[in-house]
């Protein structure tokens, strides 16, 4: 099967060549048709229209070759100068060939004529002109680097990381900035569950199970535990195998509230046998009002499911563990991530620790002291998870924040 795939690829600029030099035979045999019908007279213009025309197929297939082997073998970039300012010069030199600069302009038109009027005003100063300034270039690269090492990332996700830095930039901007630099900015339809409230921390928990299969075809089933006011995952408890009783419920959940030194009001579950019996026995004794979703509707504990898809989504679906040992290192490492790290959309931006200790929100930098700093850089689960902060250059004193 692999060298079938070489082969279709070895052969495939061959067929590219062949349906060119076909499509310039139909062309010679359709002009000579109309020569003879017409009964012109035959002159030295044909000869060259031709000559040109076979240049024009003969490059326009190296064009398409070059094109696409460096879409493979580059990742999406700003669009270099020299390239922008040739497809300029192309714009200009065949303003009225409707025909060339429908087909023979590697980016589009509209595209073209703005970077030309970005050559044309280049350089003056327009001291009364309305309308904002450019966008720094180290914002600009900031905005793609996050994007390059987050694709799944859109305009929110990216403003609100920059928002937790001091850098403040608003969606239509950095979707613009994605955009011209050949990403897309949406990430996908995101839902909206409303069915519980929380007013403050630890007024309300929510519980739930899902399961992981391992390398070796075992299932595992993970204790979620969140917050939902502050969106902290509290606990991710792996439980090496298939069935949960109650009992182990409730020593892991007692564990957790002598950990934490912290305990919530109400707590939501759904109706499995493993939130019964013992474990509904100990809400009792511990004065933990109950919220049981209705039968059949899980999706009603909303919060739950949806950091289980996050947990799923950002970690699970690119590892294979082999046992419990290494999932709950994992699991670790998410939950200090998305506590820490992760920007909330659901807590305007922030992270659930922030929330949760009360902490400001970060100062907005102006542009000068944005230059002076630099991107760091934390990684999490081996590499999988990356968190960002900008922080002052070797020499400078850090800031109150960060030193207190």
């Amino acid at each position: 099967m692999l060298d079938f795939v070489v082969l279709v690829g070895s052969i495939a600029p061959v067929f590219s060549l062949l349906f060119r030099a076909l499509e310039f035979f139909f062309y010679h045999l359709l002009l000579t048709a109309v020569d003879r019908v017409s009964r012109l007279p035959r002159g030295t213009m044909l000869p060259e229209a031709m000559r040109l025309y076979r240049e024009n197929i003969a490059l326009k297939a190296q064009l398409d070759a070059l094109e696409a082997h460096l879409r493979r073998i580059e990742a999406p970039r700003r669009v270099p100068l020299a390239v922008r300012a040739t497809q300029v010069f192309a714009l200009f030199l065949n303003r009225d060939n409707e025909p060339f600069l429908r087909y023979f302009l590697s980016a589009a038109r509209s595209t073209v004529e703005r970077w030309a009027s970005i050559f044309r005003h280049h350089g003056k100063r327009t001291g009364g002109s309305a309308g904002r300034p450019p966008l720094d270039e180290k914002i600009v690269e900031l905005i793609l680097t996050l994007k390059r090492e987050n694709m799944a990332w859109g305009q929110r996700r990216i403003r609100e990381e920059l928002r937790r830095m001091g850098i403040v930039v608003s969606e239509p901007t950095i979707q613009r900035v994605l955009r011209e630099n050949g990403f897309t900015p949406e990430p996908g339809p995101k839902l909206s569950f409303e069915r519980f409230r929380s007013g403050a921390k630890d007024a309300l928990w929510a519980v739930d199970f899902f399961a992981v299969k391992t390398a070796k075809g075992a299932w595992m089933q993970v204790l979620l535990v969140i917050d939902l006011y502050t969106r902290e995952l509290l606990d991710l408890r792996v439980h090496d195998s298939w069935d949960v009783d109650s009992r182990w419920t409730t020593i892991v959940f007692h564990e957790l509230l002598q950990k934490s030194g912290r305990k919530p009001i109400a707590l939501v579950h759904d109706r499995g046998s493993h939130f019964q019996g013992t474990f509904q026995r100990a809400l009792g004794v511990l004065d933990i009002d109950e919220e049981v979703t209705l039968a059949r509707r899980p999706m009603l504990n909303c919060y739950a499911e949806r950091a289980i898809g996050s947990v799923r989504r950002e970690l699970l679906r690119h590892i294979r563990v082999a046992d419990a040992f290494e999932l709950q290192f994992y699991l670790d490492e998410y939950r200090t991530f998305a506590n820490a790290e992760r920007a909330h959309q659901g807590i305007d931006g922030r992270t659930p620790r922030e929330v949760s200790t009360e902490e400001p929100e970060a100062e907005v930098l102006d542009l000068a002291e944005a230059r002076r700093r630099k991107l760091v850089r934390r990684s999490y689960a081996n590499g999988l998870l990356v968190g960002y902060s900008l922080e002052p250059s070797s020499g400078e004193a850090p800031s109150a924040k960060r030193a207190a």
